[in-house]
């Protein structure tokens, strides 16, 4: 874990923070979603934000050793860097004093010119992965670090201002404060066109406003606002009423949103009618499986936190009722998108589109668009078997001792040199133009620290047993 941790800032970081893959031969190769350079880094998971964490808990399992405690400072210091004056955060910070990556930063003399660069993001959980990053490391160093307390503070400032007031809900992204919505049950909309689009419901991609300014639940942003007020609220004990009062709005919205019978399951975007609503022009108004399921896991922690708020878990099989009978790849996989109002029991998802980007029918064919995951990995069963464990055990869900031992010894044993994890990528991969061979990819690097910290941690609680 020390080796590990050394070697990943002391050879891969730049600025403190870090990109997605590095290609270990030549560090100056790194690429997020696109190729960065050596002053460009990704706050976008898996990035400097996961990193961060993954330092933190490694300083807390070993408190004897103090570098962890450096290494997770400079990467919040990174991420200090990449704040923008509305109070989060967006995918990458670039340091040169003139950025190519431009963005409104809070503490560099940036241009706030830029279309779009003033917005703070929640998509893809860029500000909830960043603030946790930046409230654990505030309370790691004793909340003394005037820097990262001031930026902790500021931005949980402007996030209690990103909640809807009455309807509990957050936006994609905000520029400010955001304007009161009703707390309206979900609907079904009315159909708007004929059966044009191919399907048995067409609906109308016109709207008066962004979709980014209404209440979202894309790409699971609803595990990562519960878990980022979670951490508030236990970091800063002066002001977790008002935390515990965003978690509660936010267990209302989420409840609401559920749409009522035959599909009670979640959308991936809501208009102001808290009806299901077009995003993207290939993003249609529909129930969203992997949307659904991430809502169901956020309800889930919701209960385990709370138990006296039983409606949380009953969301969460209601919905389990419905989608546990809409087969697809024999349970494997669960469509992205579900058709509104098919009651049919298989074959209901679609995912063909056209020039445009409509759905036009079901199809089992490759997706036209490719750069999307239409079909998902299902997690029902795992989400079946934590709502039934929660019944009588509301204690956290961990990982056994026994995976944990197997997960650590596969963390040790493909270590190259006791101090980092290779992955080796032929042509095509990670990003399309990136040099074949092998890379420092930081998701690997964050899995294997925060697992090496569990299980230096819980040796000495509960997996007491083990002689290593």
């Amino acid at each position: 874990m020390r080796n590990a941790a050394k070697y990943f800032h002391d050879v891969v970081a730049r600025h403190g923070g870090y990109a997605w893959h590095h290609n270990a031969t030549n560090l100056g190769e790194r690429w997020g979603d696109i190729q960065l350079d050596g002053d460009q880094i990704m706050i976008q998971s898996p990035g400097t934000s996961d990193v961060t964490i993954a330092f933190v808990e490694a300083a807390l399992a070993d408190p004897a050793t103090p570098a962890l405690k450096t290494y997770a400072t400079d990467a919040a210091m990174a991420l200090r860097h990449g704040q923008v004056k509305s109070g989060g955060w967006r995918l990458y910070a670039d340091f040169k004093p003139t950025p190519t990556l431009r963005a409104c930063y809070r503490n560099t003399t940036a241009s706030c010119g830029c279309g779009g660069c003033t917005t703070t993001s929640y998509d893809d959980q860029v500000t909830q992965n960043a603030l946790i990053a930046m409230m654990r490391t505030d309370q790691l160093l004793g909340f003394a670090n005037p820097a990262i307390s001031e930026a902790s503070s500021y931005a949980r400032g402007k996030v209690e201002t990103s909640q809807f007031p009455t309807n509990g809900g957050f936006p994609q992204g905000f520029t400010g404060p955001v304007a009161a919505r009703a707390a309206l049950p979900a609907s079904y909309p009315p159909p708007s066109l004929d059966t044009s689009c191919g399907l048995a419901h067409c609906y109308d991609n016109v709207y008066t406003h962004e979709y980014w300014d209404d209440p979202t639940l894309n790409d699971n942003l609803a595990s990562a606002f519960v878990e980022m007020l979670y951490w508030a609220r236990e970091v800063y004990p002066a002001q977790a009423a008002t935390y515990q009062d965003m978690l509660t709005a936010f267990g209302g919205f989420l409840r609401r949103a559920q749409l009522p019978q035959p599909q009670p399951a979640w959308a991936q975007q809501y208009d102001l009618q808290m009806q299901p609503r077009w995003a993207r022009s290939w993003e249609a108004p529909a129930i969203a499986g992997q949307e659904s399921q991430d809502v169901m896991w956020a309800l889930l922690r919701l209960y385990q936190l709370d138990a006296g708020v039983p409606a949380n878990r009953a969301a969460v099989g209601t919905a389990l009722a419905y989608l546990e009978n809409v087969d697809h790849a024999g349970n494997m996989l669960i469509h992205r998108y579900i058709e509104l109002d098919d009651t049919s029991p298989s074959n209901i998802g679609f995912y063909t589109v056209k020039l445009g980007g409509y759905p036009v029918r079901f199809s089992p064919a490759p997706p036209t668009y490719q750069n999307y995951a239409w079909e998902v990995p299902s997690q029902l069963a795992a989400l079946r078997a934590e709502y039934d464990r929660l019944a009588s055990d509301t204690t956290v869900m961990k990982r056994s001792c026994q995976q944990l031992r197997a997960d650590t010894a596969q963390a040790v044993d493909t270590a190259v040199n006791n101090e980092k994890w290779l992955t080796t990528y032929s042509p095509g991969g990670p990003r399309s133009g990136a040099t074949p061979g092998d890379y420092l990819d930081t998701s690997t690097f964050v899995r294997n620290l925060r697992t090496l910290a569990e299980f230096v941690t819980r040796t000495t609680t509960d997996c007491v047993a083990w002689n290593y």
